[in-house]
């Protein structure tokens, strides 16, 4: 992923730029013009995330839903949130996989939601946006078929082309170095530091086998003495099928810098139930979705970070020794931080009701996911699996074209859609797409009017947007446990007749008091 496909891995990339341009020699003109990029970019997106938390004081209040597209497209989630993240995010991630998302966007919340919801009361009843039984049971399952699919096709290809070129390393007792720098005989002195440094010092292959056989029977014996609804079976069915959802996760992570273990553990949550299909379903299907979103999450995340010490040229094997750290570190502190959310709770509204200060508000869409399953696939809204099966064969059939395009070396292949970022607005909304495409607009006229100018400093300016957006969720979060909230709540309303009703029950609310 990081070497074969120089998959961008923007999360990783950036922190990667970030320690690059603190080490540089002093003195470095380039350096100094990329430090004072990020500084500059992490102020302005600092103080812009400041700005706008004034006016968040509510559900859909201030920037981060502006109507830009108009209150009909609204309602479709079509709107631009502000969001430096996700810009400096699109500047970095490549075109077709930007333009790929907002062609996700279009044909899915534009074309499919609109299609679908003519057929209410056909096809499906239920007005829930979250049920499985009505649209949502569309998008989610038509997005995991594409993501899944294109996955399963790259890693069999990846595993096939992994399996050739490990017989021949063996014959010709070979670490990876010499293939890739033969293979690459134009690479610059720093590319060729960091395949040395990255390639030569790769973890034995029996180590994360046996590590991961290891770990799959501890939770095989674990898990099942703890919810005793899950069976011994159940969890080493689920450790077999897991690095194939993982390997998906963490390619469409390294595209799009968006996991969605989430969505696949919900897509497994579904399954497990419908497979046991008795009392105890739910619960044996949320301790399974558990064990697999948290493995998806650690892998695309160590593999992020593996991108940055690739980049830093950290050995691999310093920076899997520090995740397993975090990895036991965290199963301390977690508990530990629920314990202080739950002593802070109120005694008549525990964790998870909605009256309590954290309804957590999915967890009862897993549960009703979980029920959903329980009662088999036929609780699908109509022609669901065929649409499934449409989306398979087109997701096969453009795979195949890339393939061949890349193997013939036709033109075409730098034109032929991501399915991975089609199919992510899908399962998330569209919002996000027209940021990162709004970043990728950024560079190309940026590369127009300058091109060595974007070259050296558009990674420092996605930096330096992303940092400060994201640092700014620290002293927000802060506030928050402070019950310090938002002054002011900004909404947009349709003119006419809704303005003069709200205008009108504002007044009399002034008035009462």
């Amino acid at each position: 992923m990081i070497v074969d496909y120089r998959l961008p891995f923007p999360t990783g990339s950036v922190v990667a730029h970030l320690i690059n341009s603190f080490h540089t020699p002093q003195g470095a003109y380039v350096a100094k013009l990329q430090v004072a990029a990020i500084f500059k970019t992490f102020l302005g997106s600092f103080s812009w995330s400041m700005f706008q938390w004034f006016y968040a004081g509510g559900q859909n209040c201030g920037f981060q839903s502006f109507p830009m597209f108009g209150l009909d497209l609204y309602k479709h989630r079509f709107f631009f949130d502000f969001s430096a993240s996700f810009v400096g995010l699109g500047m970095i991630v490549p075109h077709v996989v930007n333009f790929g998302l907002l062609f996700g966007s279009i044909t899915s919340w534009g074309i499919l939601l609109p299609f679908l919801d003519s057929k209410r009361g056909q096809w499906y009843h239920t007005e829930s946006t979250t049920s499985l039984s009505g649209t949502n049971g569309y998008k989610i399952f038509i997005g995991v078929t594409m993501i899944v699919t294109e996955g399963i096709f790259n890693f069999i290809k990846l595993l096939t082309v992994s399996s050739i070129d490990f017989y021949k390393k063996r014959q010709e007792n070979d670490s990876g170095k010499i293939k890739y720098m033969l293979a690459n005989p134009g690479l610059n002195y720093d590319d060729r530091k960091r395949l040395e440094v990255f390639v030569g010092n790769q973890i034995p292959l029996f180590v994360p086998v046996v590590g991961y056989i290891g770990c799959a029977i501890a939770c095989s014996v674990a898990i099942p003495w703890i919810f005793h609804h899950v069976t011994f079976y159940h969890m080493a069915i689920l450790f077999i099928i897991l690095p194939i959802f993982t390997f998906c996760n963490t390619y469409g992570t390294g595209l799009t810098d968006w996991s969605v273990a989430q969505t696949y553990g919900r897509f497994l949550l579904f399954i497990i139930a419908a497979w046991i299909g008795k009392p105890g379903a739910v619960i044996a299907s949320l301790a399974v979705c558990g064990v697999s979103v948290a493995a998806l999450n650690v892998s695309s995340q160590a593999v992020q970070d593996l991108k940055t010490g690739y980049m830093t040229m950290t050995n691999p094997r310093a920076l899997v020794a520090g995740h397993i750290y975090g990895v036991l570190i965290g199963s301390i502190i977690n508990p530990c931080i629920f314990l202080v959310f739950e002593a802070n709770a109120k005694g008549t509204a525990p964790i998870g009701s909605k009256d309590s200060e954290y309804p957590c508000p999915s967890a009862a869409i897993y549960r009703a996911i979980g029920l959903l399953g329980k009662r088999g696939v036929d609780q699908l809204p109509d022609h669901c699996l065929t649409f499934c099966l449409v989306t398979f064969l087109v997701t096969l059939a453009v795979e195949t074209l890339r393939l061949v395009s890349q193997r013939k070396d036709w033109k075409i292949q730098k034109f032929i859609p991501c399915i991975t970022a089609i199919a992510l607005p899908y399962l998330t909304g569209p919002y996000f797409s027209i940021d990162m495409t709004i970043g990728s607009v950024l560079i190309i006229i940026w590369t127009k009017i300058n091109r060595q100018s974007a070259e050296l400093l558009s990674s420092a300016v996605a930096a330096g947007l992303i940092c400060g957006d994201g640092i700014w969720v620290l002293p927000a979060s802060l506030l928050s446990i402070f019950h310090v909230h938002p002054p002011i709540c900004m909404k947009f309303l349709a003119s006419g007749k809704q303005v003069n009703i709200v205008d009108s029950f504002v007044n009399d609310l002034i008035r009462s008091r």
